[in-house]
């Protein structure tokens, strides 16, 4: 019941700063005469170092009460401490990536289509993790993908070449952005749940985010001239910059919800609740920035709440359990085979997490 209820608080929370996250954005473009006023790439190193800080203190906090502190089988040179530095390194270009979306695309037309990578992710959790959905949960995949699509229709024939070229642009970096972010996502739940499982999530985090600052301050300083302007651009980004600071806390806010969210739940479910805010980026752009949904808008916001009520539905379970009753109906030999069969996934599941 407590991890139930720990899900439940980060997926809301998740919610509410993934809306902020574009609309903050939106505002500070508004204030700086339709471009992003700073640095991005110093913007994503700040956000970094901030999360750094933030877990590395939480850690220090809890390390007295812990049984367990993850130092006990810790190794500086060793594949798993390796291996967190390929979602750093992933999440690094992810960054840079929603902060150009961000810049092309209006914040509901950019909440819905950063939802496309719950298709691959669906793919990678199965294969990666052994996760299993029902036939309906895969439909309401593809609903939310459909809704998304929708969104994009164009109704004002008066609009520019530039804005069109600006929206297509945009979306196709969401959707090389999704692929991405779904492999890295995948890898970085595996690690959470199943490397050293007994390690406290902010200990894991420490880790992540100790490669992302590297990776973000080496990309931050190829960017620069020299260290002189580099450090200017970071004290405008967090200082200077309309927002910037604000901006920057609530991105590294976004990073720690996702964490939990996948510690307590699952990607999918993550995905789920970023699309959420979609409704709630509408509304308040409606009211901020002066955004009117079109019909298709609406037409595709719909079809992501139809989305939902097929994921999330008690139906699920009752398939669910179908698909086990079947399974159970094998002949013997069929079933001793199956249990013999080695796991086909590269990464261990902890016990075939159903949703």
């Amino acid at each position: 019941m407590a991890s139930a209820v720990t899900s439940a608080l980060a997926c809301v929370a998740l919610t509410v700063l993934a809306t902020s996250q574009s609309l903050l954005v939106e505002a500070a473009k508004a204030r700086g005469g339709g471009k992003i006023p700073y640095d991005t790439s110093a913007a994503v190193l700040l956000t970094e170092a901030l999360k750094l800080g933030i877990a590395l203190c939480t850690w220090l906090w809890q390390r007295k009460s812990l049984n367990y502190t993850g130092l006990e089988s810790f190794q500086l040179v060793s594949w798993p401490t390796a291996a967190y530095a390929v979602p750093a390194t992933f999440f690094i270009v992810q960054n840079n990536l929603v902060f150009l979306a961000l810049s092309l695309l209006d914040p509901p037309t950019f909440q819905l289509w950063a939802c496309f990578k719950i298709i691959p992710v669906g793919v990678l959790a199965r294969l990666m993790l052994g996760q299993r959905r029902s036939s309906v949960q895969w439909v309401s995949l593809l609903l939310l993908s459909l809704g998304m699509g929708v969104t994009t229709t164009k109704q004002d024939s008066g609009a520019g070449t530039k804005a069109a070229a600006s929206v297509a642009l945009g979306i196709s970096v969401l959707l090389g952005n999704g692929c991405l972010s779904a492999l890295s996502s995948v890898l970085n739940e595996w690690l959470i749940k199943v490397q050293d499982p007994r390690a406290p999530l902010m200990f894991k985090n420490m880790q992540i985010y100790s490669w992302g600052v590297l990776t973000a301050a080496a990309y931050s300083l190829s960017r620069s001239d020299s260290a002189a302007s580099w450090a200017a651009s970071m004290q405008h980004t967090l200082f200077t910059a309309p927002l910037g600071g604000l901006i920057v806390l609530n991105n590294a806010a976004v990073g720690l919800c996702v964490s939990a969210v996948l510690k307590y739940a699952d990607n999918l479910t993550k995905g789920f609740s970023t699309s959420a805010s979609v409704l709630l980026a509408s509304v308040a752009s409606s009211v901020a920035f002066g955004f009117v949904p079109s019909r298709a808008f609406l037409l595709g916001a719909a079809v992501v709440c139809i989305a939902f009520y097929l994921y999330f539905g008690a139906h699920n379970a009752v398939l669910l359990q179908h698909d086990e009753e079947a399974e159970r109906g094998r002949s013997p030999s069929e079933s001793s085979t199956l249990l013999a069969a080695p796991d086909p996934s590269p990464f261990p599941s902890r016990g075939g997490a159903r949703v």
